[in-house]
């Protein structure tokens, strides 16, 4: 458990220093399309889909070694956030982006014939680019692209104890604004999650122990959202 503590810690860090950085960069160029900017924010619905990841490893035992083998799974459930774009120049955002998805998650390994059920908190803390097109004879419909890097923080909790950890996390976007006026408008999105997991990750727990080893593994998960933003 305080290895995963200090796993969030350190993943957190990295994006927050991260963040700074890129900030600092989109700062220098937008100011140079002073004459263009604006910002807009967003808040929006959906709909994450489920995933599963499994791992392996020896587990000390009190006579031998023991190998084991697990499998997580995380339900689909319904997701919400929101997002804040700034114009870099013409058709191109900076943007910071927020969600959260309350969801459970199910863990079996092969030594032992229970499952063991969490209730499971996902957060997404991103930062990245959007880009927008504009669509010949529909000004109204503008398609959209983008790609974030952040952090997602997992909290999961039961009767017996709780934990957090922080994972690196990338998102492709895809999707269209309709542009109902210069202020105001709609957002459909469709977004494509990857996590990736430490070795020893604490999403991956049984009985409060967190030594299962995932090296190297990454969730990949869907979803599907729509909302409003408005344009200053």
């Amino acid at each position: 458990m305080k290895r995963a503590t200090r796993n969030a810690r350190g993943s957190i860090k990295l994006w927050a220093a991260g963040t700074l950085a890129a900030a600092g960069t989109l700062f220098a160029s937008g100011t140079a399309h002073a004459q263009d900017s604006r910002a807009e924010l967003g808040v929006y619905g959906g709909y994450l889909f489920g995933t599963t990841a499994e791992g392996e490893s020896v587990q000390p035992d009190v006579d031998s070694a023991q190998y084991v083998t697990s499998k997580a799974s995380i339900s689909s459930a319904p997701s919400y956030g929101a997002t804040l774009d700034l114009a870099v120049r013409r058709g191109a955002f900076a943007e910071i982006s927020y969600s959260r998805s309350p969801s459970d998650l199910s863990l079996r390994v092969s030594n032992d014939p229970n499952t063991y059920k969490y209730d499971l908190l996902q957060q997404h803390i991103q930062i990245g680019g959007l880009l927008e097109f504009k669509a010949p004879g529909a000004p109204w419909f503008r398609p959209l692209f983008g790609g974030t890097i952040g952090a997602t923080i997992f909290s999961a909790d039961d009767k017996n104890f709780s934990y957090s950890e922080g994972a690196l996390s990338v998102i492709f976007e895809g999707g269209a604004k309709l542009v109902l006026s210069r202020f105001f408008g709609v957002r459909l999105r469709a977004r494509l999650l990857g996590t990736f997991l430490n070795d020893e990750s604490a999403l991956l727990c049984v009985g409060g122990s967190c030594a299962y080893a995932y090296s190297g593994t990454v969730m990949l998960q869907g979803e599907l959202g729509g909302g409003l933003y408005v344009a200053f």
